[in-house]
């Protein structure tokens, strides 16, 4: 029993002694025999500045962050910028599209972040005149999604010069856009009229016929300008969502795969500063609805 006891007391101590031993130079083990299990402990900074595993997050040239303006860019960037540049001409406009989603809440000193976004890549571009950059912003259409870590926010696009100024004595018409994701017509100053034009029954004639063929169904979402209160133009808005759908169940399209809704004014797309900013601000967006 005393042999017992003494076996026992001496593996303690000799484990005691190992340990006060080892214990100190533990970390150094790890540095040599496993930086990866040395830098996870130790939180140690990649490259760039950023801890952990943060700094491998960004695989583009230029990303944001959730209810985040700041343009973050990596040592791809320069070279993405250089592409953009290739397209400048003399008097051509960059058009800055800054992406945003709907569950982000509104920031400080912008309508939302598509803005402030574009904002923060116009500075990115001192190479062209401020008077040569047009700033938007856009939903991106993803409703309920927050994503993780970095994501793309912007889109670029060179335009012509405008050849006169828009003012409310020439802009009353209607315009189809269609993007690779949506489709937009806008309107007149406080209109919910569509006017005739061969443009638009060529896009509805088309769209109404995908529609019916495939059972897709189809959102469209009221847009105004800032002119009028929240009540005024939510009711504007979806009215004039409310105008496309006749076109639509007209040309033969099921009441059941249209969707109809309003957001006001809270969604511009252009800064409400201008006559063609408001313009473009008063559209309804076309949107197919994702089968489950």
């Amino acid at each position: 029993m005393n042999n017992t006891i003494s076996l026992i007391l001496w593996l303690i101590l000799a484990a005691l002694v190992g340990w006060l031993w080892f214990g100190p130079w533990y970390p150094a083990w790890q540095y040599y025999f496993c930086p990866d299990c040395y830098a996870a402990v130790a939180g140690v900074e990649g490259e760039e500045g950023q801890a952990g595993a943060d700094a491998l997050v960004n695989p583009y040239a230029l990303a944001f962050k959730w209810s985040d303006p700041t343009a973050y860019t990596t040592d791809k960037f320069e070279a993405f910028k250089a592409s953009i540049l290739e397209g400048q001409t003399a008097d051509n406009i960059l058009e800055i599209t800054g992406l945003y989603y709907e569950g982000e809440p509104k920031p400080a000193g912008a309508d939302n972040y598509g803005f402030a976004r574009a904002e923060a890549i116009r500075a990115l571009f001192p190479e062209v005149p401020a008077e040569r950059i047009k700033i938007r912003a856009r939903t991106t259409g993803k409703r309920d999604e927050q994503p993780d870590g970095y994501f793309e926010g912007a889109v670029f696009q060179w335009q012509e010069a405008p050849k006169e100024e828009v003012t409310a004595e020439t802009e009353e018409k209607v315009e189809v856009e269609e993007l690779a994701d949506r489709g937009i017509v806008r309107f007149p100053y406080n209109s919910t009229r569509r006017i005739s034009d061969p443009q638009i029954d060529v896009y509805l004639d088309k769209l109404s016929e995908r529609v019916k063929t495939t059972g897709e169904q189809v959102r469209l979402t009221g847009h105004t300008d800032n002119i009028g209160d929240d009540e005024f133009n939510q009711k504007l808005g979806m009215q004039r969502a409310q105008a496309i759908e006749q076109l639509l169940l007209e040309k033969g399209v099921p009441a059941e795969q249209i969707v109809v809704e309003s957001k006001g004014r809270s969604q511009p797309v252009a800064p409400n500063d201008t006559e063609a900013g408001r313009r473009e601000n008063r559209r309804v967006e076309v949107r197919f609805i994702k089968k489950n």
